[in-house]
């Protein structure tokens, strides 16, 4: 008996060759793309600007193979991609000089939500180094504060195998160059603010935090481990974020510097409220101290003898209230205040803050007066 095959394909007697070479096709696309996710050949693209930290959960399945990317690593360290795949504000690595290098790995099993980000070290006992994002976009002089989680997990349950855990915020955007040396020099930059050390140890994650001031319009993220231990002895991090967390005044009013830097301050009163104008020499973020002047004016006189003392005014003026922060950095301010008392006099001062090469300098008025009306 002869069997026959029937083509259901419609492409003639060579539709099923066709067919089988389409499906291995397939296969080898599906197999490329899979390949992609954790190798991206492509250099990122140019910063997004838009100072948040992207892929901040290590949650998105996007890794790239570092030396695959920057030619500076021994292969085989894969780290978190951004948000999209080639994206232009990568994780990236670090180690300290004439320390091993560090391998890096997607983590599925100690995690803290979907993924986590696993690094040691390539060979040798010690391990001093980490990774870190570059955040461009930040506003100069806004503050910023980034946490991340991370444990130690040294192997054979080894509880008294110490480490040291850190995040940092390096405020002026600095980092060492990715495409010809990710060393740090030997020593870590003053410009890096780390926050409190922690040695937190498998099963449990803690929080590590940094606060810093933004010294220029980009600041980095660093993470930093010091461990012993080499392949036994991995370091994982999970669920990083980053928010500005400007205090409501942008300086103590109790230690504020001699007036100069700013035009003289011009305003106009109403009832309740007051706006308030003013120049600065550089861009800058902007605010106001105002607060309420005692009230005065002559003795009452009255129409027969009161023999109890008078007390008129006397009263010490408020403290300092601050207008909201303008945080968008310009040359030209204005400020509207409301909520003010009708008929009753204020006293205020213009305060300013922005950037002179990369330090962040405060520029005040002098004291000013309005009245509002009755």
């Amino acid at each position: 008996m002869v069997s026959h095959s029937v083509d259901r394909t419609g492409l003639g007697s060579g539709g099923g060759r066709i067919i089988r070479w389409l499906a291995l096709l397939g296969i080898l696309l599906s197999l490329g793309r899979a390949g992609a996710s954790r190798q991206a050949a492509a250099a990122p693209g140019a910063p997004t600007g838009d100072g948040t930290l992207h892929n901040g959960g290590f949650d998105n399945h996007i890794w790239y193979e570092f030396n695959g990317r920057y030619g500076t690593w021994l292969s085989g360290s894969y780290m978190p991609d951004d948000d999209v795949a080639h994206g232009p504000q990568d994780w990236r690595l670090w180690y300290m000089r004439d320390t091993p290098l560090i391998k890096s790995f997607a983590e599925n099993t100690i995690v803290k939500e979907v993924e986590s980000l696993g690094i040691r070290s390539y060979n040798g006992n010690l391990l001093e180094g980490g990774f870190y994002q570059i955040v461009d976009g930040v506003t100069p002089c806004l503050f910023y504060n980034f946490q991340i989680y991370a444990l130690s997990y040294p192997y054979a349950n080894v509880t008294d195998r110490a480490a040291v855990l850190k995040a940092g915020i390096g405020s002026t955007g600095w980092h060492p160059d990715t495409a010809s040396d990710p060393a740090f020099p030997g020593y870590y930059p003053a410009t890096i603010v780390w926050g409190e050390a922690h040695d937190y140890k498998y099963p449990n994650f803690g929080l590590l935090t940094a606060t810093a001031e933004a010294r220029s319009s980009k600041i980095t993220v660093f993470t930093y481990a010091y461990a012993h231990g080499g392949y036994s002895h991995p370091l994982v991090w999970d669920s990083a974020s980053l928010a500005e967390v400007t205090p409501a005044m942008i300086h103590d009013p109790a230690a504020l510097p001699a007036p100069g830097g700013l035009t003289d301050p011009t305003h106009i009163a109403s009832q309740d409220w007051v706006l308030v104008s003013w120049n600065s020499a550089q861009p800058a973020v902007s605010q106001v101290y105002y607060r309420l002047l005692p009230q005065s004016g002559p003795v009452p006189t009255y129409p027969h003898k009161v023999y109890l003392p008078l007390v008129t005014g006397g009263t010490p003026a408020r403290d300092w209230v601050a207008s909201s922060l303008n945080k968008t950095p310009a040359g030209s301010h204005t400020v509207h205040i409301t909520g003010l008392l009708p008929g009753r006099t204020y006293e205020y001062i213009a305060i300013s803050r922005g950037l002179v090469g990369d330090q962040c300098v405060t520029w005040v008025s002098n004291a000013k007066r309005f009245t509002t009306m009755p």
